[in-house]
């Protein structure tokens, strides 16, 4: 349950912080736009998914979240 939590935490703010997905596909309504709105979405969808898509897609969107937060961590660190 907690893989599914920070999935779900982790996919919420890469499409609406990182990319900005919500007014480059023109959904600008909730749950679309709010990060804890989309977030209690997907948590209860991810949660009853079978074990491997749980696993790819937590894979896919924790890694996606974390690889620009880490990039500019490493940036500042050595300039």
């Amino acid at each position: 349950m907690i893989l599914s939590i920070i999935t779900a935490i982790s996919a919420s703010l890469f499409f609406i912080e990182i990319h900005n997905l919500q007014h480059k596909w023109g959904i600008n309504f909730k749950p679309f736009n709010c990060g804890s709105c989309l977030a209690a979405w997907l948590a209860p969808i991810h949660y009853f998914l079978p074990e491997l898509i749980q696993n790819i897609t937590s894979i896919m969107f924790i890694a996606g979240f974390l690889a620009p937060i880490i990039t500019k961590l490493m940036w500042s660190l050595w300039k």
